[in-house]
């Protein structure tokens, strides 16, 4: 019997993913990894970036917040704002014991950020940051000078949650935590910090070897990601003058990356009627999911996937789940160290958020490198491939009548979900309930004309 060839890649699909594809092809390619190249959840590591604000006192000016907690304290004329304001960070965080040091002495001893990252708090610039109308009100306007500060963390081992209890916190997590909890409680006792909507919070996670992680860690957690974006940004407050990351960069990877991009214009060809290929390809990308995952899946190295899952310009290089320094696309990304990096986090001194965030997000890796052996992957990864908007929405208005007849507003269904996908993963209560309770008070007023799936 003669064998029969495979049908040819139909032209126009051809023509409809070339205008990016051939940005990617033109880039080199790594060999697919050896077998032995695999990541295992001891492997991991975190670190945590917070970016806040700092008040000091201008000279002669009287505390406008004699009542506050913490104390302040004041200009000192002899050397600039920032210098005297990352010092006075850093040497609140070795009160706890830890190392720290300054972008400025970094600089005096004529080396870089990354000797450090493995040793040190690094204090710095925060970049986006700046005073808003709550931080510029009544008499602070005139008392204060607001210095934006940025510390990074040292790379600590990973907290761990056990995938065999699936809700117990493995023995690893004290240590790592207790640290960071430390430096927040010294920091707030000493400082009044504040975190408003140009501040954020992000979450580095790699390995401790320094080494990348695996291809295949890679994959698996962009598919898990790409699902369950909506749901992970859900922890931002709708309201905010930063949603649509006006003063942050930290967009959706759904919306803005390359992968979206590829999803996009083939979802739209799977769904035109108007010619014959629409019927062929009906079954094999029915769904813009479907597209999305088969593109991680088939990504030959870790470059590729990197530019993949970033976006094309400057502005969207950098998402709210950031690949880039896989991609390896400009100088920046080439110098970051090998970790995906959790950008969505709106910035608080909560360290009951911070530290369950950076558990949040360990775990998430975690269950990556695990993939499907892990049945915390399965969970997550099965709930989200069959995730739809609830039938009979009756949208432009303030309730959903959920399964059991009851009334649900758009917050109940998003602090819903969120909790859903916390169980599927294993995280336990005591970790996410934080989050639940603000996805569902920071959403319980709004329409249900809002709810995206």
């Amino acid at each position: 019997m003669q064998q029969q060839t495979p049908p040819a890649t139909p032209p126009k699909l051809h023509l409809v993913t070339a205008g990016i594809t051939d940005k990617l092809a033109g880039q080199h390619l790594e060999p697919l990894p050896c077998p032995d190249e695999i990541d295992r959840p001891d492997d991991l590591a975190v670190a945590v970036e917070m970016k806040f604000l700092l008040p000091l006192l201008c000279p002669a000016s009287a505390d406008p917040d004699p009542n506050h907690k913490a104390p302040i304290q004041s200009v000192d004329t002899s050397q600039p704002y920032q210098t005297q304001a990352y010092e006075l960070i850093a040497e609140t965080i070795r009160t706890t014991g830890q190392n720290a040091i300054t972008i400025n002495a970094i600089s005096d001893r004529n080396l870089a950020e990354r000797d450090f990252w493995a040793t040190h708090w690094i204090v710095k610039r925060a970049n986006s940051a700046e005073p808003g109308p709550d931080e510029e009100a009544g008499a602070k306007q005139l008392a204060y000078v607001w210095v934006p500060v940025e510390i990074s963390s040292p790379k600590r081992r990973a907290p761990r949650i056990s995938s065999s209890s699936l809700g117990g916190l493995g023995d690893d997590n004290t240590k790592t935590q207790q640290q960071l909890n430390d430096v927040l409680a010294a920091l707030c006792e000493r400082h009044r910090l504040e975190a408003n909507y140009t501040c954020e919070v992000h979450i580095h996670v790699g390995r401790m070897d320094g080494r990348r992680l695996a291809l295949s860690t890679l994959k698996n957690l962009a598919m898990l990601l790409w699902l369950a974006e909506p749901r992970l940004r859900s922890i931002r407050d709708p309201r905010s003058p930063n949603i649509n990351n006006k003063y942050t960069w930290g967009s959706e990877m759904r919306k803005y990356s390359r992968l979206a991009q590829l999803a996009d214009k083939a979802d739209n060809f799977a769904k035109d009627d108007s010619g014959p290929l629409a019927d062929a390809f009906r079954q094999k990308m029915s769904t813009r999911d479907h597209m999305a995952l088969g593109e991680i899946w088939a990504a030959e190295s870790h470059l590729r996937l990197g530019l993949l899952l970033s976006g094309e310009s400057k502005q969207f290089r950098r998402l709210g789940f950031n690949f880039s320094a896989f991609g390896e696309e400009d100088e920046r990304a080439r110098r970051s160290p090998p970790t995906v990096e959790f950008r969505m986090m709106e910035g608080t001194v909560e360290s009951r958020l911070i530290t369950s965030w950076l558990l949040i997000c360990g775990n998430i890796v975690q269950v990556a490198t695990l993939g499907p052996s892990d049945p915390r992957f399965i969970l997550a990864m099965s709930r989200l491939l069959v995730a739809e908007r609830p039938g009979g929405l009756p949208l432009g208005h303030g309730a959903y009548f959920g399964s059991g007849g009851e009334a649900e507003t758009l917050g109940v269904i998003r602090g819903r979900e969120f909790r859903e996908l916390m169980q599927d993963l294993g995280v336990p209560r005591s970790v996410y309930a934080g989050f639940e309770e603000k996805v569902t008070r920071d959403h319980r007023e709004l329409p249900l004309t809002y709810y995206r799936v």
